[in-house]
C-alpha cells in the first residue's frame, strides 16, 4: 500500500507550486538590453518634398529572451525637432513602460514630415529612435533627404514665363500654358506630377535642356515599388504632356520624359505650321502611348522612343519627319496590345511621313502597322532603317535591314534589374549602315558622339561608340 501524503501537506505543496510559477512569468530579464533587438539598425526614407509627409514605415521589436522584458523609455533623440514621427500601438508621445513577453515583438511605425530646408538640392536630415532600459540604451537611425520645391495645384501660366532650375516644381491636378502664352524652360527644371496630373499646352512650350542638364517629366513618387525597383520604373504614375489643337512651334531638346500614361499628345491641329520640334530626348515607359500625333506637322531627330502598352508611336494624318531615332517597344510591367509603330491616315487627313536612319523594333514579330499599305493617300519612305517586320515593298523602304534581333544593350529582364539601354552593342546590324547624307543634319548622337568622324555613322539614336 502507498503512502498517502496528509491533505494539509499536499495543499501546501500545490499552493507552493502555483506561487513559484507566478513568480517566474512576473519576472523581468535582469539585463533586458541584451535581448532587444530590431529589424533593421537604420531606417532609411528616400527624398521626400518638403512640408508633405511620407508613406508610414515600420519596424519590429524582438524580445530575443526568455524572460519578459520592460522597456522604460522609447521616444526620438531630436524630441520631435527633426520631422520624424514614431507611433506604438497608438501612443506616439510619452512612451513609456513598454513590455514585450519572451520570444515575442513589436511594431513600430515611423514617419517624416519634414519643413521647408531653405535650400534649392536635397538637405540630409537623421535622427534616432532611442530606446531606454536600466539605464542603458539602444537605438535605431532615421535617415532622409528633404527636398524644396515649388507646389502647383491646379496652376495655369497666364503670361509669357521663364521657369529655371532652383527648386523642382510638384504637380497636382494639371500644369496649363494658356493660349498664345510662351512658357520657357530653362535647363535643369524637373516636373514632379502627381497621380493623374497632366500638362495641358493651349500655347508654346520652349524646353531646351542640355545633355549634362536635361529638363525631366515624371512621376512624384521618389520611394521603391519593391526592392531595387524604384516607383520612377514604373509606367502610368502621371498622365501627358498635351499639346491641345491651339499649340504650336513648340521645341523639346534634350527632354526626357518617363513613366506616365503618355508621353507626348498632339491633338489635331493644321499642318501648315510647325506642332513640335522634338530634338535630342527620350519619352520612355509608358503605360499608353509614347507619341501620339493627329494631323499635325511634327519633326523628330537624335530621339529615343520606347517601351508603352499601346503604339509607342502613333500617327494619324500629318507631316512627319523621324531622322536617327531608336523607336522600341520591350514593355514588361503592363500588358502590350499594339505594334511599335502605327502610321495610317484619316478622311481629310492624308499623311506624309520619312524615317531615315532610325530604327523601329520591338518584342513582337512584326511592329510596324502595315495598314498605310492600302491607304493611296498615305506617302511614306524608310531609308536606312533597321525595322522589326516583313520585307516592305520597295516603294516605301530604301536600304532598309530586317534582321531578328536589334542586339541593344540591356532590354528590362529581372536580371538587368529592370534597366533598359537601347544603346548598340559591337555586334549590332545597326552599325555602320546609316545614310551619312542625313547624318550630317545631325552630326553628334544623344551623347555628344560625333557620327561623321568615320563617315561611316550608324542608325538610331546612338552611335556605338558611345559605350565606350
Amino acid at each position: 500500500m502507498k503512502p498517502i501524503l496528509p491533505i494539509f501537506l499536499l495543499s501546501l505543496l500545490t499552493a507552493t507550486i502555483l506561487i513559484t510559477g507566478c513568480s517566474q512569468e512576473d519576472e523581468f530579464a535582469s539585463d533586458p538590453i541584451e535581448s532587444l533587438r530590431f529589424s533593421a539598425d537604420t531606417l532609411t526614407f528616400d527624398t521626400v518634398f518638403s512640408t508633405l509627409g511620407t508613406p508610414t514605415a515600420w519596424l519590429k521589436i524582438y524580445n530575443t529572451g526568455k524572460e519578459r522584458i520592460k522597456i522604460t523609455g522609447i521616444a526620438l533623440q531630436s524630441g520631435g525637432q527633426s520631422g520624424f514621427r514614431i507611433n506604438l500601438d497608438g501612443v506616439s508621445e510619452n512612451i513609456t513602460d513598454v513590455e514585450i513577453p519572451a520570444k515575442d515583438s513589436l511594431f513600430l511605425f515611423v514617419a517624416l514630415t519634414p519643413s521647408e530646408q531653405g535650400e534649392g538640392k536635397p538637405v540630409f536630415i537623421n535622427d534616432a529612435v532611442v530606446f531606454q532600459t536600466n539605464g542603458k540604451q539602444k537605438q535605431i537611425v532615421l535617415e532622409a533627404y528633404s527636398q524644396d520645391a515649388y507646389i502647383w495645384r491646379g496652376k495655369t501660366i497666364t503670361s509669357d514665363t521663364t521657369l529655371t532650375a532652383d527648386k523642382p516644381y510638384l504637380i497636382y491636378d494639371s500644369l496649363l500654358v494658356a493660349k498664345n502664352v510662351t512658357l520657357t524652360i530653362k535647363e535643369g527644371v524637373s516636373f514632379y506630377f502627381h497621380h493623374g496630373a497632366k500638362a495641358k499646352i493651349f500655347g508654346t512650350v520652349k524646353a531646351i535642356g542640355t545633355a549634362q542638364e536635361p529638363i525631366t517629366f515624371r512621376g512624384d513618387r521618389m520611394d521603391d515599388m519593391l526592392t531595387d525597383f524604384p516607383y520612377d520604373y514604373y509606367p502610368g504614375q502621371w498622365g501627358s504632356v498635351q499639346l491641345k489643337s491651339s499649340s504650336f512651334e513648340n521645341e523639346f531638346d534634350y527632354v526626357h520624359i518617363r513613366g506616365g500614361g503618355s508621353g507626348i499628345i498632339a491633338d489635331t491641329s493644321s499642318v501648315e505650321r510647325s506642332k513640335l520640334k522634338l530634338t535630342n530626348s527620350i519619352i520612355h515607359n509608358m503605360s499608353e502611348y509614347g507619341l501620339f500625333s493627329s494631323n499635325n506637322q511634327i519633326s523628330v531627330a537624335n530621339c529615343q522612343i520606347t517601351n508603352s502598352g499601346l503604339n509607342t508611336v502613333c500617327l494619324i494624318g500629318g507631316t512627319y519627319d523621324f531622322t536617327h531615332c531608336t523607336i522600341a517597344n520591350y514593355q514588361r510591367l503592363v500588358t502590350r496590345s499594339s505594334s511599335t509603330l502605327s502610321i495610317q491616315s484619316a478622311s481629310g487627313m492624308p499623311l506624309q511621313a520619312e524615317f531615315n536612319n532610325s530604327i523601329v523594333f520591338g518584342s513582337y514579330a512584326s511592329e510596324i502597322d502595315t495598314a498605310f499599305a492600302k491607304e493611296t493617300s498615305s506617302k511614306l519612305q524608310f531609308r536606312n532603317c533597321l525595322l522589326r517586320s516583313g520585307k516592305l515593298p520597295a516603294v516605301v523602304a530604301t536600304n532598309c535591314i530586317y534582321p531578328s534581333d536589334a542586339k541593344f544593350l540591356k532590354l528590362g529582364t529581372e536580371a538587368e534589374k529592370y534597366q533598359y539601354d537601347f544603346r548598340l552593342d559591337s555586334i549590332s546590324e545597326a552599325r555602320y549602315k546609316a545614310e551619312v547624307t542625313y547624318s550630317l543634319k545631325y552630326p553628334l548622337d544623344m551623347n555628344g558622339v560625333s557620327r561623321i568622324d568615320e563617315n561611316i555613322p550608324d542608325m538610331g539614336a546612338y552611335e556605338w561608340k558611345s559605350n565606350k
